[in-house]
């Protein structure tokens, strides 16, 4: 999936493409650092993270000392979700298309269709690798 742009699913493309770049790393590439599924607004919220600053990022970034991004995608109108196996180990796979988000990683495995996504501007941090 290293090819596929998976920001081209994002209803504001540009909000990751400007930080991330054009297009931006797998998400595979990312730690997946939580999952918050809302039954009431049938939306999933997915925050990654990875110990990087990307060359699209701000340079204030950069002279605060961030090594690290963070960015959310916000789906919206999910169906079809599904847990077939879930662990607190990390997740190693996480794709996005079509509107369908798979998560998945050593006894784990997440799917869902989306409606729509969203991206929240990706922020630096500065994070410790000992968390």
């Amino acid at each position: 999936m290293g090819d596929h742009d998976w920001s081209a699913e994002l209803a504001n493309p540009g909000t990751v493409r400007e930080v991330l770049g054009a297009p931006p790393p797998p998400l595979s590439d990312y730690g997946l650092d939580s999952v918050l599924v809302d039954e009431r607004e049938a939306s999933v919220t997915l925050r990654f993270s990875a110990f990087a600053v990307p060359a699209g990022a701000a340079e204030l970034w950069r002279e605060r000392g961030h090594n690290a991004v963070e960015f959310v995608l916000v789906c919206t109108g999910v169906t079809d979700f599904a847990v077939d196996a879930w662990s607190g180990r990390p997740t190693t796979r996480a794709t996005l298309t079509d509107r369908r988000v798979v998560l998945s990683g050593r006894g784990k495995h997440v799917s869902f269709a989306a409606a729509g996504i969203r991206a929240e501007p990706p922020v630096g941090r500065l994070r410790s690798r000992f968390e």
